[in-house]
């Protein structure tokens, strides 16, 4: 059996990961990518992570600002179609004639158990909601929002260790190990599709950075899973006298009831009441400063039982 030639669309961090994985055995003839968007306080022009790594792995890649709006990238798609074009964490939608450029169409990596989490932050929405097990879906493109035929859907655990690195790492593995199997093993030609579930649709929309500011009526349970979710970016923070106090690592403990919000001290370690149980803090990062063992922080501020973040 010859194996397909592929083509590979995609622009964030998980995209990346899947490229990496899947051109260790299966080389794209092309890769095709965001443009550069200005990012930072600097406002520098900054490459995609898809970018980054076909530079890394010299893959032919260019790049777009808007697909739909590139009628000279479309033809060029067309022109140049291999057997199968992956799309994976894009960011944009995929509309005809690029749906149908391929032989095979265009197949999605998407990390949820579609329908469930349509959208662009599944892996961090999973978590923020606290669930123990998702899936990841292969299925074709079509031209709603992660709306198409399901080829395959594998089970993926979630530990309660998992943050979004980690869980991006086992769902990227698995969703390329799969379409690595029915691609290289199988073939498109035994490949089979079926219609999404009608009922048990959800979205996962883009996390706004306001997500990351804490409610300390919340319980301590769902503080630490949007800490495990988007800890790391946009990040999750509180104020502590009058500055801004992000928190990287946190537990939930049991304490005897207190006012949400108020500072505990717990095995040295500060704790703030919640409303149910305790966020106890591991890493910190004060504002203007760098990370640093909650328990330093809170030693070198003189933070006290009783004191109140906001």
């Amino acid at each position: 059996m010859k194996e397909p030639t592929i083509a590979f669309i995609g622009s964030g961090r998980f995209a990346a990961r899947c490229l990496e994985i899947i051109a260790a055995r299966v080389r794209p003839l092309w890769v095709l990518t965001a443009a550069p968007r200005a990012a930072g306080r600097g406002l520098f022009l900054q490459n995609t992570a898809v970018w980054e790594l076909a530079e890394k792995l010299s893959l032919p890649c260019c790049t777009t600002e808007k697909l739909s709006a590139d009628s000279e990238r479309v033809e060029w798609i067309k022109e140049n179609a291999p057997d199968l074009i992956l799309v994976i964490d894009f960011g944009q939608m995929i509309k005809e004639p690029v749906l149908s450029a391929a032989p095979y169409g265009c197949l999605n990596i998407h990390p949820s158990r579609l329908p469930r989490y349509r959208g662009s932050a599944p892996i961090q929405r999973a978590l923020m909601d606290g669930l123990t097990a998702t899936a990841v879906t292969l299925f074709r493109l079509d031209e709603g929002m992660d709306s198409g035929p399901l080829l395959a859907q594998p089970e993926l655990e979630i530990d309660a260790r998992d943050d979004y690195a980690s869980l991006l790492e086992k769902a990227a593995l698995l969703g390329s190990e799969t379409l690595l199997r029915l691609l290289c093993e199988d073939g498109p030609a035994s490949w089979r599709f079926t219609p999404q579930p009608s009922e048990g649709a959800s979205l996962a929309p883009k996390i706004d950075k306001a997500e990351g500011r804490i409610d300390w009526q919340l319980p301590a349970r769902e503080i630490v899973n949007r800490i495990r979710g988007i800890g790391k970016a946009p990040g999750v923070y509180c104020t502590a006298r009058g500055k801004r106090l992000r928190i990287h690592a946190a537990d939930a403990v049991d304490v005897p009831s207190g006012e949400a919000g108020c500072c505990a001290v717990i095995d040295g370690r500060p704790a703030i009441i919640c409303g149910e149980g305790a966020l106890l803090l591991t890493e910190v990062q004060p504002e203007g400063k760098r990370a640093l063992r909650a328990e330093d922080w809170a030693r070198g501020l003189r933070i006290c039982g009783g004191e109140r973040l906001e």
